[in-house]
Order: C-alpha cells, then structure tokens, then sequence
C-alpha cells in the first residue's frame, strides 16, 4: 500500500513531535516553519488523521500522533542502520571475532570497548564468551577465540598481554555479619572467622597471595570451602558458611545477602590483562585491541580502579 509519506516528512514529524513547537522545530530542521507546516498538514492528509492538535499557544500530538512517534522513530532507526551497514558491506571489512573475558570484563569492562568498536566496524560480528582465565588460555591457543580478558598470568609463548587496569581486594561478609560494625577489617580479624577461599588455578592464583600474605602477618587461615570462580565464592559467603577476600569490583554486585569493608593491609595488585595471538595481523582484531587500550582507561576511572600507565 502505497501511502505517499517519505522519509523527510517522518523526519519533519518526529522532529516536530519531539519540540511540540514549530518554531523550535522549524529551526532544528533547518528550513523555514511554513514549509513544515505544509509537510505536516499533507501527511495528515495522507493519512486521514490529525497527528496534532494545534493552539495559539501550545502544540502537543494526539492519540494517533502518539501512535505513528512510536513506528516513525523506529523506521527511522532502521534506515540509518541500513544505510551504515549497506556502506560498511560495500567498502569495510566484514567477518566476525570472538572476545571471551572473566567476570569483572563481562559485566563493567567489554560492554562499552564493543559499543565503541561497532562504531566503526559496524558490519563484524562480535561474538562473547564468559570464560575463566585458564579456560581463555588454552582456547586462545586453539585459535577458538580472539581476544582474552583475564586475570595475571606467566606471560604464555602463544600471545601478546597488556595491563589493563588495577584494583585492590575487599572482605565480603554475610549481611549482618559482627565485622559490618566496623568501618575496615584487618587481615587479624579475618583470620578469626570461616574463610572461602579460591582454588588455586591456571592464571589469577588469589589462593597463593593470599596466603602469603596472611603468613606473613603471621597468621593462619581456617578455609571451610574453595571455589574457582569469584562469583562462587560470593555465593558461600551469602550463605552464611563464612567470610571472604574478593576482588574490589564485587562491591558493584548489588546483594541483598552481602556486605563489603576494605581491607587497607592487603595491596592493590590485582589486575586486568587483554591478551590476543602473539604475531597477529588481523586490522580487525588489531584495532580491537587500540580502542579496548583506550577506552578502558575511561572505564577504569569510572570503577575507581588504577589505569594502566599509558604506553611511552
């Protein structure tokens, strides 16, 4: 069915319907307000409806103009998607990557570096994995996946690492818990308590530091259960089975069943790495990896964390 309304005339309608004044919207269009007055009133015509109701004073749409701001706005959106992806087919390179990351990358750190990236590849598919580090590892080896959030790690033969940003370490306590009273905890006062701890893996050996770092205050853990993955840990904490020493970024895990101190004796060392294949040549991936360098600087200020000093 062929209606007679253009695209000009759904731009001049929408834009009308966003000012609900034909001055304001005559001004933003950049044409004079007759002109305008004449494409809205012909496709009012057109369509057999009043898409606004017009005083000497004020403009504001009707139930019908309601209507049709809904599917303009999204016809519009279409099009200008078609445009950039037909534009991109015709004269971009087009393919498809995977980016695999632990916890903190998929929730606070590939998000905004993959909007960013589609920006200018928007015809590459971007494919997400939530993988653990030693998982990445040994997929990034395979050539399974392309580019690899993880946790610090012996710098493996088979890719190329980078530090990304820093942050330091929190205790998480079940809600309530007797240490919420106080505004940190110290390493003595988690020595007291039933520790979760982190099984020792390929990559981010919390187990190890920790460790050490209670051995040389001194003291000795009592670790009642270990889990590989923060998000386990977490979770016995929850429970009430016992306390924890977690990476700071889970202070953004909104729980009804946790709470968080710092804890000001343990270093801010925990980092985040993008590595990718050593000898890679992709401009695809390659460019990937410039816009994660820059833009993580801006997530890691956002997430109070330490940027990684920007290359000399």
């Amino acid at each position: 069915m062929n209606i007679g309304i253009d695209l000009r005339q759904l731009r001049y309608f929408v834009c009308l319907a966003e000012e609900l004044h034909f001055g304001r919207a005559a001004e933003r269009l950049g044409i004079a307000q007759a002109p305008l007055s004449l494409q809205i009133r012909a496709m009012e015509d057109r369509l057999g409806v009043m898409l606004f109701h017009r005083t000497t004073r004020r403009t504001r749409l009707t139930a019908a103009g309601d209507t049709l701001l809904r599917h303009a706005r999204s016809l519009l959106d279409g099009m200008d998607r078609a445009v950039v992806q037909t534009r991109a087919m015709a004269g971009e390179t087009t393919g498809r990557i995977t980016v695999a990351g632990v916890n903190l990358a998929m929730t606070h750190v590939i998000p905004p570096i993959v909007a960013e990236f589609r920006r200018k590849w928007p015809a590459v598919i971007v494919d997400l994995a939530h993988i653990g580090t030693s998982g990445q590892l040994r997929q990034l080896e395979r050539g399974e996946i392309n580019v690899a959030f993880i946790r610090p790690t012996e710098r493996p033969a088979h890719a190329q690492v980078e530090t990304l940003m820093r942050e330091g370490f929190v205790a998480a306590l079940p809600k309530g818990h007797r240490l919420t009273a106080q505004a940190e905890v110290s390493l003595q006062d988690l020595a007291q308590e039933p520790l979760i701890g982190y099984a020792p893996i390929i990559g981010a050996s919390y187990a190890t530091f920790l460790m050490n770092e209670f051995r040389r205050a001194g003291l000795h853990l009592r670790i009642v259960q270990e889990s590989t993955h923060t998000t386990g840990v977490a979770a016995h904490v929850a429970s009430g089975l016992g306390v924890a020493v977690m990476p700071e970024w889970i202070t953004n895990l909104r729980s009804p069943y946790l709470e968080f101190r710092p804890v000001p004796e343990l270093p801010r060392m925990i980092e985040l790495v993008v590595a990718w294949p050593a000898g890679e040549s992709s401009p695809v991936v390659l460019d990937f990896i410039e816009t994660t360098r820059r833009v993580s600087r801006q997530i890691a200020a956002g997430l109070g964390m330490d940027p990684a000093p920007a290359p000399l």
